[in-house]
C-alpha cells in the first residue's frame, strides 16, 4: 500500500500584496475595523445590457488567503487602510458614492484545498 502525501496548495498567492480595510457592524452597537496585509481586491466595471438599455454595472472581488474567513456579508471592505469607525453615524458616513475605494460584500465564499480553507473570495 503506498503513501498519500499531502500536496502544497496550487493556487499563487503572489497578487494578494494589498491592504483592505474590513468593517463590520454587529446590528447592536459594537463596529470593528480589520486591517489585512497581503489580500487582493480588484475592480471591474461590466456593462448590462437589457430591453430598456443599458447600464453600468461594478462588482469587485476579494482575495483573502488564510485559513480563517475574515469578512461577512454587508460588511464595508476599504482599499488601504481607513480610519477608526466607533458610532452609528461614522458607520452610516462609509457609502461607496462618498468613500472611493470602498465596497459592501454581498457574498462570501471560503475554498477549500485537502479538507481545509485556504482562501475566502468575497464580492458584490
Amino acid at each position: 500500500m503506498r503513501a498519500l502525501r499531502r500536496r502544497k496548495c496550487p493556487v499563487d498567492y503572489s497578487l494578494c500584496n494589498q491592504t483592505v480595510t474590513v468593517y463590520h457592524w454587529d446590528g447592536a452597537a459594537a463596529y470593528t475595523r480589520t486591517v489585512i496585509h497581503g489580500a487582493f481586491l480588484d475592480f471591474k466595471k461590466t456593462e448590462n445590457v437589457d430591453k430598456t438599455g443599458s447600464s453600468e454595472v461594478n462588482s469587485f472581488l476579494l482575495v483573502i488567503p488564510g485559513q480563517t474567513v475574515p469578512v461577512a456579508v454587508g460588511d464595508k471592505v476599504l482599499l488601504g487602510e481607513g480610519p477608526e469607525v466607533n458610532s452609528r453615524e461614522g458607520w452610516a458616513a462609509l457609502i461607496p458614492v462618498k468613500v472611493p475605494g470602498l465596497v459592501v460584500v454581498r457574498y462570501v465564499d471560503p475554498k477549500y484545498w485537502n479538507g481545509a480553507v485556504v482562501h475566502t473570495e468575497a464580492g458584490g
